[in-house]
């Protein structure tokens, strides 16, 4: 589930470009660069948060996460 949400939040990221380059942004350059790092900071913190279950599964069966699902469907 954890990996779902990472992959949207990377979908999120790219619309944030998609949003920045409209005709309809009107709030200046200082705010795309805030809202581009901001989207930046949020798509590697799920990364991170992915990175850390995938740990913890490790750390309590003894099996990649990966292995897991494959044995466990």
């Amino acid at each position: 589930q954890m990996e779902q949400d990472d992959d949207r939040i990377d979908e999120l990221h790219r619309s944030i470009f998609q949003h920045l380059m409209d005709d309809r942004w009107h709030h200046g350059v200082e705010t795309a660069v805030d809202v581009t790092l901001l989207g930046r900071y949020y798509e590697r913190f799920a990364d991170h948060a992915v990175s850390v279950a995938r740990r913890v599964v490790f750390l309590v069966t003894g099996e990649h996460a990966d292995e897991l699902a494959a044995t466990h469907p």
